[in-house]
Formats: C-alpha cells, structure tokens, sequence
C-alpha cells in the first residue's frame, strides 16, 4: 500500500501480450488487468510481465465504476481497480481507491453496503482460519473483537490497477470482525502463509 504523503508519479508501459498501453495512476502500484486482453500483468523494472489472464467480470450491476470519484475525511480519492469475489451468497467488490495524497484503501461493496479500510502489518499470532467461528470473541492487535462473520469465497476477476497481484488460487477463508468503537476488521487468507489484515468503517 502506498502511504507517502505525496502523490505518486503515474506510470504507463505496453501490455507485453497485445501491446495496449497500461496506465498506473501510482508507480507504487505492482499489478494490473490490461483493459484490452485480460492479461494480468505485474511491475518487472520499467516493463510489464504477463503472469495469467483474468475472466471477464460478472454483471453486478454495481453503480460504481473505475474512474469514480469520492472523497474520505477531507482527501479526494479515485477509483482505480477491482477484485470481484465470489462467494455461497453471491458477489462482492473490492475496488481499490488511490487517493490524491498517494495512499491506497479498499471499497468493500457487499449488496449495497460499504466499507472502506486500509491495509495494516498483521499482527503476530494470528488464529487460524479453520478455528475461526461467527459470534466468538478475539483479541487482534491487542483489541477485542467480535467475529461478525466467516467466509469461504473465491476471486472471480479483476480490472485495473492493483496494489498487488491478484491471487487466483481456488477458495480461501474471509473472516469479518467488529470492534465497540465501530471499526470493521477484516481477515484475508488467501495466502494462508501471510494473512491479510486491514481495518476500516462503515460508510454511506
């Protein structure tokens, strides 16, 4: 995740697949889809390295869309990714928000709520994913939390310009958590080896 307090310095390079250009809003970013071809392409020096191709997105009908613009606690931000997942309940979006001082969050979209949260360092002894169980209490970080909900879901597709390649890698494990003071934590095992961690709030 970027966090400088300056805007990163755009990037564009050919899609080494079909030739497109491949623009990045922040060279901080290390992955995208080509809007062309579907090649999932990562950041190799001052080129791009085609690793796999990402299906098409499936209809959500979602409103919001890359480009779209928003702004979070003063600071403007853009839309400029999206991993779409798949899960027993349905789909969900992950969009990946640059923001104009060069820091990156995530816009969970879940049938019509939303979150935004920010990438964190994960906390050491982490539980893991199979003892995890909606309900129970947890102490992550040195907090309490209560765990709202566990998920086995899937990445569909992508699009756009990522923080980090998307991994494509059959079901993995999602759990939700809730805080007293009204945070949302959320805990990422689809590389079971480095969970994810990443807090944020509800927003409208």
């Amino acid at each position: 995740m970027a966090t400088g307090s300056s805007p990163q310095r755009a990037y564009r390079a050919a899609c080494p697949n079909c030739g497109a250009p491949v623009e990045f809003a922040s060279a901080a970013s290390a992955s995208a889809v080509c809007s062309f071809c579907r090649s999932t392409l990562v950041r190799d020096g001052e080129a791009l390295r085609r690793i796999g191709t990402s299906a098409e997105l499936f209809d959500d009908h979602s409103p919001l869309q890359l480009g779209a613009q928003g702004r979070y606690q003063g600071v403007a931000f853009t839309l400029v990714g999206r991993l779409q997942y798949g899960y027993e309940g349905g789909t969900w979006n992950e969009w990946h928000a640059l923001f104009d001082n060069g820091r990156s969050a995530w816009l969970s979209e879940d049938n019509g709520a939303y979150v935004l949260a920010f990438d964190l360092d994960a906390p050491a002894e982490l539980p893991p994913a199979d003892e995890l169980h909606a309900g129970e209490r947890r102490l992550v970080a040195g907090a309490a939390w209560s765990v709202a909900s566990v998920t086995r879901a899937r990445l569909l597709a992508a699009e756009g310009e990522l923080p980090r390649p998307p991994q494509l890698s059959g079901e993995f494990t999602v759990a939700d958590l809730r805080s007293t003071q009204g945070e949302v934590g959320t805990l990422d095992y689809s590389d079971p080896a480095r969970p994810g961690w990443s807090v944020g709030r509800a927003i409208t």
